[in-house]
């Protein structure tokens, strides 16, 4: 639908300003030529953005941003979740929300915030080795603006490319550049850009494999170099013996390398070295140090070095030294300097300043700047938290991009980031707050486009917002939205009617509000409201409004400390339970249907209280038995769910049946009698089973602890055909490892929430948005 709205668009455009033109002005940028405007339609048919004298027309475009949820940095689930005037209102076990983007983000240079257009895409960076966020180590721009970028991943915006990719200024993906890297389990630590080729460095080197099989099996070691149209890597093959090479640099003719290594070339070299652009093979002596090196920087000749070393050369020098390239001889810097710590991890030059980060305990905490001879300067950073260290550093215009593993600056609080001014020295307001625990040594930012800055590390997810267990989320933005109920401890189950909001689980506080284990919501006026029936002994795992009436099963035992067993009908004004209504469930009720003025129970049961294994028909007034069905269950366990369509109810679950046919878990019964339907299709096992359904006019769509269906491979969720329940071909791939929980349709687009690490290899925690007719994600 997208599609044809944006070809549609650009269509009408194309015929309205091409007839209004004369083919005789021919002048490309000339805006009264045929050509501007030909070139204007075809510039906004791509999107493309980059300057020129062609503009781009703002229009309405997708915005859509995957916020996810979280649970003290890591991904977390939402159990429940409900639809109601273009809101959708989740509940699970989170703390956090933010946006899931991966290590890698475009964000807003003068807001930190995520861009959620088709302006600007986000990279969805994602690792099919863990199935969950990769991470940015580095990244470079080419004269051209287009972006490459350098780290643990496996897929970009869901197309396979390990360690290494190429951004166009669209912020697409470019389809042309593939390195073909294999996954050999190497860290990649840096990347440069020189006349039209991409140099990186790592740990890779023969003893792990080749470092690409394309077009055939060839070994790299620590160093490498490729073309930036192709990816394809070239012959320059430095032989680097040791652990690593951590950072690479350039004066347009050589290449310089620090990191943990032993040789360049079969010479012996310690930590640090040099190597001809065009001619890796030749050995350049430069110094040795007696530790690692982690950054290097060039400035007028002068190469400045870092990392954890004691000495350079035959002189004594702490983590920081300098020498004159024109001679390879040290200069008197930093002799009296005295860095403590672990390591000088990166450095920076900005105008007459050295800007050096690391584990440095003295005389900064963190980070400090000196003169380009060494000189301590006064700018004292305070970095406080954690381990206090910042690791990477970029800068853009005036602006110090400073990333790492604390959570304050001069008792500002930053989490693991903060910009800082460099003509004022002070921590400015921009912050992408992002959501992570440790960022280790990653981290990186440059200006991508106009107004758009690229940040990449190990955050997975940025603007990270502050809400516990139930959150509510605008359904065209995906942005939370302001309401914060914060209740003190899990909501498990929630349900909409008449724009009330109950929802119960073991909080005993929301809104500020004491309530024991439920509670209503007005969502016209988001204001508590007086139900609050209390259960004890187990939990609600089902509610189903009827009229003034709501029906909850699950596991509690009792309701406001009178003897309630598993399933109830309580008053949806008061919340006082009906005593005539005791049907007195065997095992717990997992799911709740109402038609044609019956009550259809699906649950752990064997009796309710007549003979009925799973499956119940209840009279809605008084609980009573009405009918169950005939089926013959071997290797029981439970059902989970159950879902009324076209006068049939269909029921999953862990289970077997036997008779009247032989399938696992999915069962057709039609309604009222309850005779079973043979079902097209089941799933692999009797471990699978859907805990949420929705239907339109075509199509039914399941979601739950799924993995296949009739043969065929789903993940989390899949479709069948309302009338013949035979899978359809719809299938969004989810990520291994889902479970979904409710499956919700609005418009054109499903939306999917539970334990969602992805969805066609692209990232995303917890909340997944699908186009209805393709699958495809926004």
């Amino acid at each position: 639908m997208k599609s044809f709205l944006s070809f549609a668009f650009v269509w009408f455009l194309f015929l309205t300003l091409t007839a209004c033109k004369p083919p005789s002005l021919n002048n490309g940028c000339d805006p009264s030529s045929r050509s501007f405007f030909e070139l204007l339609v075809v510039k906004n048919a791509i999107n493309d953005r980059s300057p020129s004298c062609i503009p781009y027309l703002d229009r309405i475009q997708t915005s859509f941003l995957n916020y996810g949820v979280f649970d003290a940095g890591s991904s977390s689930g939402i159990f429940s979740a409900a639809i109601h005037q273009g809101k959708m209102i989740i509940a699970g076990t989170f703390t956090q929300l933010a946006v899931a983007t991966g290590g890698g983000a475009f964000v807003w240079k003068d807001s930190a915030k995520p861009i959620g257009s088709t302006y600007c895409p986000q990279l969805d960076v994602f690792d099919d080795s863990s199935n969950t966020a990769g991470s940015i180590n580095h990244a470079v721009k080419d004269p051209d603006g287009n972006l490459f970028i350098l780290g643990n991943f496996s897929h970009i915006q869901g197309v396979s490319r390990r360690y290494l990719a190429k951004i166009n200024p669209n912020c697409q993906l470019d389809q042309n550049f593939n390195a073909n890297l294999n996954n050999i389990g190497a860290f990649y630590y840096d990347i440069l850009y020189l006349e039209g080729r991409i140099f990186i460095s790592g740990s890779f080197q023969s003893a792990l494999g080749p470092i690409t099989n394309v077009p055939v099996a060839t070994n790299r070691s620590h160093v490498a170099s490729f073309n930036a149209v192709t990816g394809q890597l070239d012959d320059w093959n430095p032989n680097i013996s040791g652990s690593n090479v951590k950072s690479i640099v350039t004066d347009g003719t050589f290449i310089y390398i620090g990191g943990d290594f032993t040789a360049v070339n079969a010479n012996g070299a310690g930590n640090l070295g040099k190597l001809h652009k065009d001619n890796g093979t030749t050995f350049y002596p430069t110094m040795n140090t007696n530790g690692g090196v982690n950054a290097l920087a060039i400035h007028n000749g002068v190469l400045y070095f870092g990392g954890y070393f004691s000495t350079a050369g035959l002189d004594s020098r702490s983590r920081l030294a300098a020498i004159n390239l024109s001679d390879n001889t040290l200069l008197p810097y930093f002799n009296t300097l005295g860095i403590v710590g672990f390591s000088v991890e990166d450095l920076v030059i900005y105008n007459d300043q050295l800007i050096v980060a690391g584990e440095i305990s003295s005389p900064r905490l963190g980070m400090l700047k000196t003169d380009l001879t060494g000189n301590l300067l006064d700018s004292d950073y305070s970095i406080g938290g954690g381990v206090q260290a910042v690791y990477k550093l970029s800068v853009i215009d005036d602006k110090l991009f400073a990333f790492g593993f604390f959570e304050t600056v001069r008792s500002i609080s930053r989490n693991h980031f903060f910009q800082l001014d460099l003509i004022t020295d002070e921590v400015t307001s921009f912050d992408p707050k992002f959501l992570n625990t440790n960022t280790s040594a990653l981290g990186v930012a440059i200006p991508f486009k106009d107004n758009v800055i690229f940040l990449g590390g190990g955050f997975g997810a940025i603007d990270t917002q502050n809400k516990k267990y139930l959150a509510e989320i605008d359904l065209e933005t995906g942005i939370p939205t302001p309401w914060d109920p914060n209740p003190d401890s899990v909501v498990n189950k929630l349900t909409i009617h008449n724009a009330t909001l109950y929802l119960t689980g073991t909080f005993t506080t929301i809104l500020g509000t004491t309530r024991n284990s439920s509670a209503a919501i007005d969502l016209n006026t988001y204001s508590l409201l007086d139900w609050n029936p209390v259960f004890s002994n187990g939990s609600v795992e089902t509610m189903l409004v009827v009229d003034q009436s709501i029906y909850v099963g699950g596991t509690f035992q009792n309701i406001n400390t009178i003897p309630y067993n598993r399933l109830a009908k309580i008053d949806a004004i008061t919340g006082a339970p009906d005593s005539s209504f005791l049907p007195n469930p065997s095992g717990e009720v997992r799911s709740l249907q109402f038609y044609n003025n019956e009550l259809y129970a699906i649950g752990q049961f064997t009796s309710i209280p007549n003979a009925a294994t799973y499956l119940a028909s209840l009279n809605p007034i008084t609980g009573g038995f009405i009918r169950t069905h005939t089926d013959t269950f071997d290797n029981n366990f439970s059902a989970y769910s159950g879902f009324i369509s076209d006068n049939r109810l269909i029921m999953t679950g862990q289970y077997s049946t036997t008779a009247p046919y032989i399938a696992n878990g999915f069962s057709i019964y039609n309604i009222p009698d309850l005779t079973s339907v043979t079902p097209s299709g089941s799933f692999s096992n009797n471990g699978q089973f859907m805990r949420s359904a929705v239907q339109n006019e075509k199509q039914i769509f399941f979601g739950g602890n799924i993995e296949n269906f009739g043969g065929l491979s789903r993940v989390g969720i899949m479709s069948i055909n309302r009338s013949t329940f035979a899978l359809t071909a719809w299938d969004p791939k989810l990520s291994s490892g889902t479970n979904v929980y409710e499956v919700m349709l609005k418009d054109q687009a499903i939306y999917v929430v539970g334990s969602i690490p992805g969805v066609a290899n692209r990232y995303r925690s917890g909340i997944v948005k699908l186009d209805l007719e393709t699958g495809a994600s926004y």
